[in-house]
């Protein structure tokens, strides 16, 4: 939910100024591999513990044959709880297919070591992939689950009014709580319908900026990694 930072003016009746900002939505395996042990021989093993990730961020959802056995030519399918049609990820041949929600935001590494890792990575999560993956290669019969659970960061702006004299600088603190890497989403400072700062696509965007602020608002983009949001506005007028 946006978070509102009011802001007063120490001159006259102080008139309110509202601003709130908004964000839009890490299997260690042997190295020898061995492409001639039997089925029987191989298990497939998923995680014991669930996978905890923060809405926004990559996460490794960890699958991999155990005594190591190359998986390059296997069929590999993802599915997941509850989805229709259930394949998140499906590998054959050479050729992968995806659920439509997870197009583009899923990859495996087959061909590449450790010799036997099926794990499959998820870009970008969204609370709706919280759930549990299931993890198959149906020609050894072979399946092992692996749950993923989603959080959410809080936009934390301040609890007291930000005061400021007419003509200075100012700083309206907002962060998310826990941390989050924002640099690759989305950050609207509004005041109102006003859009005071717009920040997409890892960079500022001064063209859907409300002209009355135009070359007087920025964000700490080096400290954007650890969820600072923080809007610096110079030469406050009313």
């Amino acid at each position: 939910m946006p978070h509102e930072v009011p802001l007063f003016f120490t001159e006259h009746l102080p008139p309110k100024m509202s601003m709130h900002a908004t964000v839009y939505n890490k299997v260690l395996l042997s190295p020898v591999c061995s492409s001639v042990l039997l089925a029987a021989q191989t298990q497939l093993i998923g995680s014991h513990q669930p996978i905890v990730a923060l809405v926004g961020d990559d996460v490794l959802l960890p699958c991999h044959l155990e005594p190591a056995v190359s998986a390059t030519y296997e069929t590999v399918v993802w599915s997941k709880a509850g989805l229709e049609p259930k394949y998140v990820h499906y590998h054959q041949d050479g050729r992968q297919k995806q659920d439509p929600s997870y197009y583009l935001r899923t990859r495996l590494f087959l061909d590449e070591p450790p010799c036997g890792n099926v794990s499959m990575k998820t870009f970008t999560v969204k609370l709706s992939d919280a759930g549990t993956y299931k993890c198959s290669l149906p020609a050894m019969k072979k399946d092992a689950d692996v749950e993923l659970i989603v959080g959410q960061s809080d936009v934390i702006g301040s609890d007291q009014p930000v005061k400021v004299l007419v003509s200075d600088d100012i700083i309206l603190p907002c962060h998310l709580e826990p941390p989050l890497d924002v640099t690759t989403l989305s950050v609207e400072w509004r005041r109102g319908p006003a859009l005071v700062h717009v920040y997409r696509n890892r960079r500022n965007d001064p063209v859907s900026q409300d002209q009355n602020f135009k070359g007087r608002t920025s964000l700490f983009q080096d400290e954007m990694t650890r969820g600072n949001i923080s809007l610096k506005l110079t030469d406050v007028n009313e």
